[in-house]
């Protein structure tokens, strides 16, 4: 007797129902100045299923959500990130666009495009702010030309190189994958400390440096055209 593939979605549609639910509740009553580490625990591991799950039925848009939302919560689990009322409420704001987005999947229908570049925007810039920094500050991005100079709008659909170097033991794997959950790597070159990949030039600095910024520091961010 064979399984209809309708019964996996249905359950994980059951049990990501259920995990937002609690993560709601975890985090309505979570301390910013005290948070309780068990409640951030929980909250994590939500977050850490649904991105699994998401994954698995190949819903990329709230997989990749989740994901953000994951690493900032792992940083303010270990003591890394300080909460405060804003980034719980932007926790809160997170967790009601994966329900939506959750609920489209439902209707076979892809999730909002608008709110999902939101609010990865939002969760980038706070991974940017909790290392004290933000996207115009971090400035060491060089960007030099592969040929003669070029108008403003041909430069910026260039590739460009990233050539991150002084890495630590296993962060050239999750960078790697870091960076291809934002686009498509080409020409990857992996060292036992260094990683280099050409990158679409559609894609930001910005964007680039906050998926960056999850894992490494600023000084390590030279970009090349």
């Amino acid at each position: 007797m064979s399984m209809d593939i309708s019964d996996f979605y249905q359950t994980f549609f059951d049990e990501a129902d259920e995990l937002l639910a609690d993560m709601e509740q975890h985090l309505l009553v979570l301390q910013p100045e005290a948070p309780d580490a068990e409640q951030l625990n929980a909250i994590f591991r939500a977050a850490h299923s649904i991105k699994g799950g998401a994954g698995t039925f190949g819903f990329s848009v709230l997989q990749e959500t989740t994901h953000l939302m994951e690493n900032l919560l792992d940083e303010a689990r270990r003591g890394e990130m300080q909460l405060n009322t804003d980034i719980i409420n932007l926790f809160l704001e997170t967790k009601d666009i994966m329900q939506e987005q959750l609920d489209a999947y439902k209707q076979s229908q892809e999730p909002d495009a608008a709110s999902f570049d939101y609010i990865c925007q939002a969760l980038r810039q706070l991974a940017l702010e909790a290392k004290g920094e933000t996207p115009s500050a971090v400035t060491r991005l060089s960007v030099v030309a592969k040929s003669e100079p070029q108008d403003e709008q041909s430069r910026s659909q260039s590739p460009r190189r990233i050539i991150l170097s002084r890495l630590k033991a296993g962060e050239v794997d999750l960078l790697e994958e870091e960076l291809g959950h934002l686009t498509t790597l080409t020409d990857v070159v992996k060292g036992a400390d260094s990683l280099s990949a050409i990158l679409p030039g559609d894609i930001a600095e910005d964007d680039i440096t906050a998926v960056l910024c999850f894992v490494i520091e600023a000084d390590q961010l030279p970009l090349k055209q």
